[in-house]
């Protein structure tokens, strides 16, 4: 049987902890959890790091690095725009493009959901921890850099312009995106969640007028 490289090793072993601290929380993610999931001994763990803080460590990075990539294709899907910066001759409504991209994140959260419970889990654990609170708050900053491109994209599509700043238009859809997650996980009440993201396509679209 070939020897598993090292860093394979590690990716198996943060996969494996991160399947269970959705399942069981971080706290139950031990040393000995983590590798009974992953299939490995002991012995292989403290190979690929030198301890569970390392490990731990380890996931909260791959999973930023995870949220980033996903948030970089932008939380609302992307309303076609040719190369002239016009749209369609009838453009949708902006209302219409918001309330698309929150229900496409509402059922991508339904198919997801120990992936989402396990990243909120995470961003608990290193609102607490010294030291790793920065990399919730570069979660966020990429969670806004993402919302900023994809509503100016978005009002552009729909021949509109924000009357706030964008910033701030920004900062209340990932919030509205947090909250629909938490909510949603407590719940699981997916029809409700659809309704919500309506109602919150309505209120965000509220704030712009047409160009």
């Amino acid at each position: 049987m070939p020897r598993m490289a090292v860093a394979e090793r590690r990716r198996e072993l943060v996969d494996a902890a991160v399947r269970v601290i959705a399942r069981d929380g971080v706290a139950a993610a031990t040393t000995r959890a983590v590798v009974a999931e992953a299939g490995m001994s002991l012995a292989s763990l403290h190979y690929a790091f030198p301890s569970r803080e390392h490990l731990i460590e380890a996931v909260i990075a791959e999973v930023t690095a995870q949220e980033r990539r996903a948030a970089e294709y932008g939380l609302l899907p992307m309303a076609t725009v040719d190369g002239t910066g016009a749209g369609p001759a009838d453009p949708p409504a902006l209302e219409d493009v918001i309330a698309s991209g929150l229900e496409r994140y509402v059922e991508l959260l339904a198919e997801r959901p120990e992936r989402e419970q396990a990243l909120l889990e995470l961003a608990l654990y290193a609102m607490r921890t010294p030291g790793q609170r920065g990399a919730v708050v570069a979660q966020y900053a990429v969670y806004r850099d993402s919302a900023r491109a994809t509503l100016a994209t978005a009002a552009l599509a729909a021949r509109s312009r924000w009357t706030v700043p964008l910033d701030e238009v920004a900062r209340g859809l990932v919030m509205t995106t947090e909250g629909l997650t938490t909510v949603w996980l407590a719940d699981r009440d997916t029809e409700a969640a659809r309704r919500t993201a309506r109602f919150a396509a309505r209120a965000i679209a509220a704030l712009a007028e047409p160009a």
